[in-house]
């Protein structure tokens, strides 16, 4: 397509033509009136299309939900796991049509990389976005700009504060909604991480602001947008701001808008994408977690670590169940010769430590988790007693003797054949053992330091591998963190939908 036409087609969704003021454009341009309308049918985004995660999809609970902002309340679309933990935030901003299909559904991917997304709606103060995508247009440039900043800064302090994130939040937006993403970064010194898609650059003077670390996206053909790089990148550098800027060959403006097959640069789209969740994995994470092993992996032998490097191997034949999970697919094992095999993850001698993961099944004597170490010795880290199934950790401090520390162990059952979750909790000087978010058992005295072991993990074995300690029963979301939970936050992870 000529790209004098994209061009024109650019400045019509920008708002900066109207529909008459488009079509004339064309004409100019050699274009006749019916080949200008099939054309205008063919640009024009269809964000239906664009929907690569499901409305419904049962990892993810999604919801409309209202913060207060400087004009008044603002409408929000958030997706976030069904895990119950705490997350980091991301901010999705639209562009300039308001809050379409198309970005609640990037909404919904970010979510399922492990983050609380919300996606406001701008238009909010107009009482939301209208059917209309021309409509919308010509709202966003009704907004009052400043205030819309604020309202976008408000987000940052709703999420910074809501219950289910870790307190950390980052950005993303596109076109319009990426000039606000800089704009948010100059106004919000509690804004972590921004990734701004061909955004418009803030004034150079404003950019000592910024606090957040930032990671910029633009197309090699976005000639107008790509104009203020060199003096936004030479203001970046003098304030020392953390920065990275990415211009993607052969991408135009709004590459990443899979709803508009005349833009959509699949190369540049996927790359920017990658980069840029790993780019909030990085500034955003939760640094107490260890080790995430979700468990629901469609096929293959590896248990992907989605929090470090711990992938753990699988032995023996379990089974990925796709849908069987608490929270979406999970682990079956079964109680023969299955388990999941990983590198050290922690020792626990080194201090305060917390696990936690969901069970179903097993029997008497059968192990959760274990850890084994150079000499082949290793601790049960969670598991079920020999006589009755209660929930019992064999984490004991080194020695012997009569007055020796030994197992400690619940009254509760676990392996009743419902799903529970079962967590362990080392505060560096008492064990703690959890199901379903309540204390079931804990030390009534003070410990010393725990026995020290610098094996790897046996997801559904014992330490040893032997006959009776392999669990029989599914398993899913196992948590590793590097201190030591409280109460309320093992409730949160227990709180699983």
């Amino acid at each position: 397509m000529n790209q004098r036409i994209i061009d024109i087609y650019d400045e019509y969704t920008r708002g900066h033509l109207d529909r008459r003021e488009f079509l004339r454009g064309l004409a100019h341009l050699g274009v006749g009136a019916a080949a200008a309308y099939a054309l205008l049918a063919q640009l024009e985004e269809n964000s239906a299309k664009a929907e690569i995660v499901p409305k419904d999809d049962p990892r993810l609970l999604m919801e409309y939900i209202e913060y207060p902002g400087e004009t008044g309340a603002i409408t929000a679309y958030a997706a976030r796991p069904k895990d119950g933990a705490e997350l980091p935030g991301v901010i999705v901003i639209h562009e300039n049509r308001g809050l379409q299909p198309d970005i609640e559904d990037v909404a919904r991917r970010v979510a399922l990389e492990g983050f609380y997304a919300i996606a406001p709606d701008a238009l909010s103060p107009f009482g939301g976005t209208p059917d209309d995508v021309n409509q919308a247009t010509s709202l966003i440039q009704q907004l009052d700009y400043q205030a819309t900043i604020g309202n976008f800064v408000a987000a940052v302090q709703y999420l910074q504060t809501h219950p289910q994130t870790t307190g950390k939040v980052g950005s993303m937006g596109f076109c319009w909604g990426g000039g606000m993403t800089n704009q948010v970064a100059v106004n919000s010194p509690d804004l972590t991480a921004a990734a701004p898609f061909y955004g418009d650059q803030p004034d150079p003077a404003d950019v000592p602001k910024i606090r957040a670390s930032l990671l910029c996206h633009y197309g090699q053909l976005d000639n107008r947008i790509n104009a203020g790089i060199e003096a936004f990148e030479t203001a970046l550098r003098a304030a020392s701001v953390d920065y990275g800027i990415y211009v993607h060959k052969g991408a135009d403006h709004a590459f990443f808008n899979d709803s508009r097959p005349e833009r959509y640069h699949k190369e540049a789209a996927e790359l920017a994408w990658r980069l840029t969740i790993a780019f909030f994995r990085e500034k955003l994470k939760d640094s107490r977690i260890v080790a995430h092993y979700k468990l629901d992996e469609i096929n293959g032998s590896i248990a992907h670590d989605s929090a470090g490097h711990y992938d753990g191997v699988l032995h023996g034949d379990p089974v990925w169940q796709n849908s069987s999970g608490k929270i979406a697919g999970a682990l079956q094992f079964d109680g023969v010769d299955d388990y999941v095999e990983t590198p050290t993850v922690l020792d626990p001698a080194d201090g305060a430590f917390s696990t936690c993961v969901w069970i179903k099944g097993g029997a008497p004597g059968q192990v959760v988790v274990s850890q084994t170490d150079g000499l082949g010795s290793g601790e049960i880290w969670i598991g079920a007693d020999p006589a009755q199934g209660r929930l019992v950790t064999g984490l004991v401090p080194p020695g012997g003797g009569r007055n020796s520390p030994s197992a400690l162990q619940s009254e509760f059952i676990i392996t009743d054949g419902q799903w529970r979750h079962v967590g362990l909790v080392w505060d560096g000087s008492r064990r703690r053992l959890y199901v379903d978010g309540a204390e079931v058992a804990r030390d009534a005295g003070t410990l010393s330091p725990l026995k020290p072991s610098d094996g790897g993990l046996h997801i559904g074995a014992g330490k040893k591998l032997d006959a009776g300690s392999f669990w029989s029963g599914l398993m899913d979301d196992l948590r590793i963190y590097n201190q030591a939970l409280g109460t309320e936050e093992i409730e949160k992870l227990a709180r699983s939908l």
